[in-house]
């Protein structure tokens, strides 16, 4: 028996060694994780974000954090009422086939990755936006501390256009 465990362990070991997985020790090395708290957190501001409901943010930001859509840079609240703000745009809104992941690296660092296809449809016009987007959430301790993400805002901003000349219309009627 104890020759049978020997043996399956110096063949497991061996075929281990020659995967060709080899750790990095560099600084920006680390470990990879798609099932810790971190990630959790973050798919659950997502979900909040998909229901107009980012509020919940504030539970997780810290009050002096640096949150960026586009290298634009703006405050929590501004992140959040700019969050909200898609949902008075659009219903439907689904991150479609979304990946979140937190990388841990060696260097301390710890940042949480998601990325995936959006959609929504517009309460004006009715058609189906879809983009691709990208964020990162860095954390400090269990508190976020800076958020960038990225998009091609181009009909974004259309829609945001188009809101604007609905409510002046509404406003001047």
């Amino acid at each position: 028996m104890k020759k049978t465990i020997l043996f399956l362990f110096s063949i497991s070991f061996f075929i281990a060694c020659e995967s060709g997985v080899k750790i990095d020790p560099s600084p920006m090395g680390g470990t990879i994780s798609q099932g810790d708290e971190k990630t959790a957190i973050v798919e659950k501001l997502a979900a909040a974000y998909r229901a107009g409901t980012f509020e919940l943010a504030k539970e997780y930001f810290t009050t002096d954090g640096k949150h960026y859509f586009n290298n634009v840079e703006y405050t929590v609240n501004e992140t959040i009422d700019g969050y909200n703000f898609h949902s008075v745009l659009y219903d439907n809104i689904e991150h479609v086939n979304p990946t979140v992941t937190t990388m841990y690296y060696n260097n301390g660092e710890i940042y949480t990755n998601q990325w995936s296809d959006w959609s929504g449809k517009s309460k004006i016009t009715g058609d189906i936006m879809e983009t691709t987007f990208h964020c990162w959430w860095q954390w400090e301790g269990d508190k976020i501390v800076s958020t960038k993400c990225y998009m091609d805002p181009k009909e974004l901003m259309a829609e945001a256009g188009l809101y604007q000349e609905n409510m002046a219309s509404a406003d001047s009627n």
